[in-house]
C-alpha cells in the first residue's frame, strides 16, 4: 500500500475521529441543556404548585390546555384532570351574569393574539361564588406566529369582598354624611370645610356651595373662635383625639345658632393628623327651653315678674352686699293687697287675675330700674330697694304706690279701685339672713293692716315683740281647748218693754294659767285665723245649750230662757255645720225655739245663696237668727229683705251716741223703723244710761243689753241673776 493510500487511510481516521469527538460534544451539549430543561422545569413545577395563583398554557391552535397549576382545584373546585379531559369546563364554570362578557373577551383576544385580563364570578361544584382574576399573554414561534397562552388565574374573593364592604360603608357613610339630621363637615386641620351636609347648611341658612367656601372661624362667633381653635391644636399635638364644647355660630342672616360641637382628628398609619371630622347639633331651641324653664322657675306664671326664688337670691345678693359695705342701706317692702277677696267674688278671677298684671306693671313704674318688684303669691307683692341713701327714701317709694293705686283700673268695661297695706323693713336692723327682714317686713304690713288698711308702717322691734307673744298665743290656745281652761260668761238680754230678762247670750273667755282673763277680743281674732273657731265654737254652743236647758229645768217659774249664740264665717262654710247644730240640741234636750244664732252681715254677703240655705234648713227646729253689729259692716238694705232673720242687733257704737236731748239717734230710729218693716225684732246693745234706755223704750226697741242691766256673768252668777228676777 502506497504511502499516500496511507496518509489518506489516516486522514479518513483522524477525520472520523473529530467527528467522532464532535458527536460525543454534541451529545454532552444535549444533555447538558436537558439536565438544565429538566431543572427549570422542576423548578417552575415547584413554584406552579406551590403559589396561591393557577398557573396555565393553553394550546393557541386547538385551545388544548397544556398545563394547569394544581391550585385549579382549590380555585374552581374542581380536579386537573378534569380539565385536561375537557378545555372548556373551565369556561362554563363562569357565573351566568358574567359568562358572555368574560368568553367573549377571551375570544377576541385568542383570535388577535393580544394580551387580555379580566375578573369574573365562578361557580364552584358546592355553588359557592369565587371570584377570579385571569391574566393570559401570548407566545410566539420564530416567524411570529402564536402557538399557545400562558397565564395566571388569582383567586381575588377576599378583595372583591372587600371592595364591596369598602363601597357598602363608603355608601352608608355618604348617606349617613348627606341625611343626617345633624350638621356634618370635614374641615382641613386649618378649619377650611372640604365636605358639609345639607343638615349643617340648612340650619346656617347658606348653600352647600356657599359653606364650603368658608372656614369655621368666618362663621364661629366672636367670643366662642379661641376655645374651639386651642382646642383642636390639641387633637393636632395628639394630647387628645376628641373633645365636645357648646358653641355658637353666626348663621347667614345673622341669627345667633347654639350647638353641640363634637370634633375627632383623623390620622393616617403614622398617627398624622388628616383632617377633622365634626358633629353638629343645634341645640338653639333647646336652649331657648332651657332659658324658657330658668325664667319660668324664677318668675311669676302670671305676671312675669320675679318670684319667691328670684326675689330671695336678689335680697341676699343684696345683703351680702350690705354686710361688706359699711353704711349700705336697702329696704323690702312687702304689699298686700286690701279687701282683694271682694273683687275676685264679685267679678270673678279672670279679671282679678287681669287687674294682678296691670298692679304689676304699675308697681314696676314706681321703681327704679335697678330695683326689683316680685309676685309671691295671691295678692301679695314684694319690693327690694337697692342702695338707698335714707329710710325717708323708702316712704317716698310707699308713697308713690299709693298715688299710682288710687287711679281706677279699667279691666274688660269694668272700672276696679284697691288699695295696699305697706310694710317697710331697713336693712339698717343689722340682719344676717334674707328671711329675716323679709319677715320683719310682712310683720310690718299686717301691722298695717289691722290699723286700718291702705297705709304704710315702718318695721320696729315692737312688731316682732307683739308677732312672738301672738305667736305664744296661738301655741297656748291650740291646748287651751283640751285644758279646760275656757268659760263660757252670760250676758243678760232684756225686754224693754216688760223690763224683764228675756235670755242671755254666751261668750267665751279665756282663764290661762299664768296670764290670767284674756279677753276675746285678743283671742277670738286669733282663733279666726289658725281655724280654731270651729272647735271652740262648737264647744262654746253646746255648753251654751246645755246650761239653757238646766235653768229651764231649775226655774219652771220663770219663762223659758232663750240662748244667743255666735256663728263665724268659718263655722258657716263647715259642711258639718247643720249636722254639728242638730246633734247638739239633741244631747242637750233644747228645743230649737229657745236658740237664736248671731251671725254678722259679712256672712250673710259672702256667699247669699249657700247662707240662706243653710238658715232655712235650721230654722225648720224653729231655731232664730239674729244679723249682729249691724250698720258696721256692707250694710245693704237691698240684701237685707232676702234673708230669713229674726232680729237685727244694733252695735254699741251708735247706741253710745244717743244724747239724753235725744240727739244723734236717727241711725238707731232709722234701723229700728227698718226692722219693724221687715217684721224683725231689735236688739240694742251696749246700753249704758236711762236716757239711752228711755229713748230707745220710746222707739219701741224690743231688747236691749249692757252694762246698764249686767255685765258677762259666769254660770253661778248668771243663775243668781235669774233667781233674783230684777224688775226695769
Amino acid at each position: 500500500m502506497s504511502e499516500q493510500e496511507i496518509t489518506g487511510i489516516l486522514q479518513q481516521q483522524n477525520s472520523l475521529l473529530n467527528r467522532v469527538e464532535e458527536v460525543l460534544a454534541e451529545n454532552q451539549r444535549l444533555r447538558t441543556e436537558f439536565l438544565e430543561l429538566t431543572e427549570r422545569e422542576e423548578r417552575f413545577r415547584q413554584i406552579a404548585e406551590n403559589v396561591r395563583e393557577v398557573f396555565f398554557v393553553i394550546s393557541a391552535k386547538t385551545d388544548e390546555i397544556l398545563y394547569i397549576s394544581p391550585t385549579y382545584e382549590t380555585v374552581w373546585g374542581r380536579s386537573c384532570q378534569s380539565l385536561y379531559e375537557d378545555p372548556q369546563s373551565w369556561l362554563f364554570a363562569i357565573h351566568p351574569e358574567d359568562s358572555f362578557k368574560a368568553i367573549a373577551t377571551i375570544e377576541t383576544q385568542f383570535r388577535t393574539g393580544d394580551d387580555f385580563e379580566e375578573e369574573y364570578r365562578i361557580i364552584r361544584p358546592d355553588q359557592s361564588i369565587c371570584w377570579v382574576r385571569v391574566r393570559a399573554f401570548p407566545v410566539r414561534d420564530v416567524m411570529g406566529k402564536v402557538n399557545r397562552f400562558v397565564g395566571i388565574a388569582e383567586d381575588i374573593t377576599k378583595r372583591r369582598d372587600a371592595e364591596e364592604a369598602l363601597r357598602k360603608s363608603e355608601e352608608q357613610f355618604r348617606l349617613t354624611f348627606e341625611m343626617a339630621p345633624i350638621g356634618m363637615a370635614i374641615s382641613t386641620l386649618k378649619g377650611k370645610f372640604t365636605r358639609v351636609n345639607y343638615a349643617l347648611s340648612n340650619a346656617l341658612g347658606y348653600s352647600q356651595v356657599e359653606l364650603l367656601e368658608l372656614s369655621f372661624a368666618e362663621i364661629s362667633h366672636p367670643d366662642d373662635w379661641e376655645t374651639h381653635h386651642n382646642l383642636e391644636k390639641m387633637l393636632i399635638n395628639s394630647e387628645e383625639s376628641n373633645f365636645q364644647i357648646e358653641k355658637r355660630f353666626i348663621a347667614k342672616d345673622g341669627r345667633i345658632v347654639d350647638t353641640l360641637l363634637k370634633v375627632v382628628v383623623v390620622c393616617d398609619a403614622n398617627n398624622k393628623p388628616l383632617h377633622f371630622n365634626n358633629q353638629i347639633v343645634d341645640i338653639t331651641e333647646r336652649k331657648n327651653m332651657e332659658q324658657q324653664l330658668i325664667h319660668d322657675a324664677l318668675h311669676d306664671a302670671l305676671t312675669g315678674l320675679p318670684n319667691r326664688a328670684l326675689f330671695m337670691d336678689r335680697l341676699e345678693q343684696q345683703l351680702k352686699r350690705s354686710q361688706r359695705q359699711g353704711g349700705y342701706l336697702f329696704a323690702v317692702l312687702f304689699l298686700d293687697l286690701d279687701r282683694f277677696k271682694v273683687v275676685n267674688d264679685s267679678v270673678g278671677h279672670l279679671i282679678g287675675d287681669k287687674l294682678l298684671i296691670e298692679i304689676g306693671r304699675r308697681l314696676e313704674k314706681s321703681i327704679a330700674p335697678t330695683d326689683t318688684v316680685a309676685r309671691l303669691g295671691g295678692d301679695e307683692f314684694t319690693i327690694l330697694l337697692e342702695d338707698i341713701s335714707s329710710k325717708s327714701q323708702a316712704i317716698l317709694v310707699a308713697e308713690s304706690i299709693y298715688q299710682t293705686l288710687t287711679f281706677p283700673f279699667h279691666i274688660q268695661g269694668y272700672e276696679l279701685f284697691t288699695t295696699a297695706s305697706i310694710g317697710i323693713a331697713l336693712s339698717s336692723h343689722g340682719y344676717e339672713k334674707p328671711e329675716d327682714i323679709l319677715r320683719d317686713a310682712d310683720l310690718t304690713m299686717y301691722s298695717a293692716k289691722e290699723q286700718g288698711k291702705a297705709r304704710y308702717e315702718v318695721f320696729d322691734y315692737s312688731l316682732r315683740d307683739r308677732a312672738l307673744q301672738r305667736l305664744e298665743l296661738e301655741t297656748d290656745l291650740r291646748r287651751a281647748l283640751d285644758r279646760g281652761e275656757f268659760e263660757v260668761y252670760y250676758q243678760p238680754i232684756t225686754s224693754l218693754a216688760l223690763g224683764t230678762l228675756s235670755g242671755f247670750e254666751a261668750l267665751a273667755r279665756w282663764n290661762h294659767p299664768l296670764k290670767g282673763a284674756i279677753g276675746p277680743a285678743d283671742f277670738i281674732p286669733v282663733c279666726e285665723e289658725t281655724g280654731l273657731i270651729i272647735p271652740l265654737g262648737n264647744w262654746l254652743l253646746e255648753e251654751a245649750c246645755k246650761t239653757a236647758r238646766s235653768w229651764q229645768l231649775k226655774y219652771p217659774e220663770h219663762p223659758p230662757i232663750k240662748m244667743s249664740v255666735n256663728l263665724s264665717a268659718q263655722q258657716f262654710r263647715e259642711p258639718q255645720l247643720i249636722n254639728e247644730v242638730e246633734r247638739i240640741l239633741a244631747a242637750t234636750n233644747l228645743a230649737g225655739k229657745f236658740l237664736k244664732l248671731e251671725i254678722t252681715e259679712s256672712v250673710l254677703i259672702d256667699n247669699l245663696e249657700m247662707v240662706t240655705e243653710i238658715i232655712l234648713s235650721l230654722r225648720k227646729q224653729e231655731i232664730q237668727f239674729s244679723i249682729d253689729d249691724f250698720g258696721t259692716g256692707y250694710s245693704s238694705l237691698s240684701y237685707l229683705h232676702r234673708f230669713p232673720v229674726d232680729t237685727i242687733k244694733i252695735d254699741r257704737s251708735f247706741v253710745s251716741q244717743m244724747q239724753a236731748d235725744g240727739e244723734n239717734s236717727a241711725i238707731v230710729k232709722a234701723i229700728v223703723t227698718l226692722a219693724h218693716m221687715l217684721n224683725m225684732d231689735v236688739i240694742a246693745e251696749g246700753i249704758e244710761t236711762t236716757s239711752q234706755l228711755a229713748q230707745l223704750k220710746l222707739l219701741q226697741c224690743e231688747y236691749g243689753q249692757g252694762f246698764f242691766f249686767s255685765r258677762p256673768l259666769c254660770k253661778e252668777k248668771a243663775e243668781a241673776f235669774i233667781a233674783n228676777s230684777p224688775q226695769w
